[in-house]
């Protein structure tokens, strides 16, 4: 026996062994929400209510689509107001309500873009 542990050792000499280390356990994700406290009168309270009801939801559900309605509608109000004032530095005078000065914008800014990259379009007017 004593011959065998001889050996094993001889094999081992040169090669260290790999140092155990304990794994950090893996973090459950948290699937919650996060809870909003809000204080509202007993008036909108009870609007709210009978809005939630008629469209078949709770409460909070009402309350988040309704700020993810805000939430597009304040979006599309800033992008609105960017290109008004990419439109004024170009000297463009536009109606962001009109398709066509939408479309008037639009081209104005890809030759722009294509002016700086070297390339040039070829203008369809």
């Amino acid at each position: 026996m004593r011959i065998k542990c001889d050996a094993a050792k001889e094999k081992s000499e040169g090669v260290r062994p790999k140092p155990r280390i304990a794994m950090k356990p893996k973090k459950k994700k948290n699937n919650q929400k996060l809870k909003l406290n809000i204080t509202v009168r007993a008036e909108q309270r009870n609007k709210l209510e009978q809005m939630a009801a008629i469209e078949k939801r709770s409460v909070s559900n009402l309350i988040e689509v309704m700020a993810d309605e805000r939430w597009e509608r304040l979006v599309e109000q800033q992008g609105v107001a960017y290109a008004e004032t990419v439109a004024k530095a170009m000297n463009l005078k536009v109606d962001m309500d009109n398709p066509a000065d939408r479309e008037k914008l639009r081209r104005a800014v890809l030759e722009l873009v294509a002016e700086k990259k070297g390339l040039k379009r070829k203008r369809r007017d």
